[in-house]
């Protein structure tokens, strides 16, 4: 592992974190930060912003940057490309705060904030990419001893063409407001195309189970899920195979 480069990485995401969900920290925020990467990359670091508590004040610099290293740390060790890898990073950045913070900013900021997430650790993981290209085989050595950038690997939802398909979508008009075409897009391409349970989307929108499962079996119903066919709490649903893979 690359201690400087992943410190600078969490940096990156911890800090417009703590500045939307806690800006009183902001002031302190550099000491805080060089205090915690003081332990930063060493295995009881991952051990502690596990078990940590939340500080009686809400979230801090510490427990924002052990999130971020503990999410960064797990998602370069899945045998994974680099968009699989953003995808478990937002994810995790994502349970992280809503089941800490939901309510305390808008949905837009929410999101916001995800995006921002996104493009850090992408520019993370593809930085370490570049790197094992460099020192690799020089396959991909240009004259002049510089290396060629590894081709971007391909998004793995179509995400236009999902965008699309669910603004077909009849939606009830009336109570759920935040079930939206582009709030359901969000999620479902938050899932990288991987499986998910009713209990994540119940979860994600707040709702109960029979709204949950009202969505879920239009979307069935539209070919935009596929079923694992198995029954009770095993059940998964994931982006059925249209819209998966490169392209739009």
């Amino acid at each position: 592992m690359d201690r400087d480069r992943m410190l600078m990485a969490v940096k990156g995401l911890a800090q417009p974190t703590v500045a939307l969900f806690c800006p009183g920290e902001l002031p302190r925020f550099e000491a805080d930060f060089a205090a915690w990467a003081l332990d930063a990359g060493l295995p009881r670091a991952a051990e502690k912003a596990a078990v940590r508590k939340e500080p009686e004040r809400g979230l801090d610099t510490t427990l924002v940057a052990g999130m971020f290293f503990r999410v960064l740390l797990e998602a370069s060790r899945l045998p994974a490309s680099a968009p699989e890898r953003v995808a478990f990073v937002r994810r995790g950045a994502k349970d992280f705060l809503v089941n800490r913070l939901a309510g305390q900013i808008t949905l837009s900021q929410f999101y916001r904030l995800l995006s921002l997430i996104e493009e850090q650790a992408e520019h993370y993981f593809r930085s370490l990419e570049e790197g094992w290209l460099a020192q690799g085989s020089g396959l991909n050595a240009l004259p002049g001893g510089e290396t060629k950038a590894a081709p971007p690997a391909p998004d793995p939802v179509k995400a236009e063409a999902l965008r699309r398909a669910l603004a077909a979508l009849p939606l009830p008009r009336k109570g759920r407001r935040k079930v939206t075409p582009e709030t359901l897009w969000l999620f479902l391409r938050d899932t990288g195309g991987s499986w998910f349970r009713l209990l994540d989307l119940e979860a994600h929108f707040q709702v109960d189970k029979k709204t949950a499962w009202s969505y879920l079996n239009l979307l069935l119903k539209a070919g935009i899920l596929a079923h694992n066919r198995e029954k009770a709490n095993r059940v998964r649903y994931m982006l059925a195979p249209p819209f998966l893979g490169s392209g739009s």
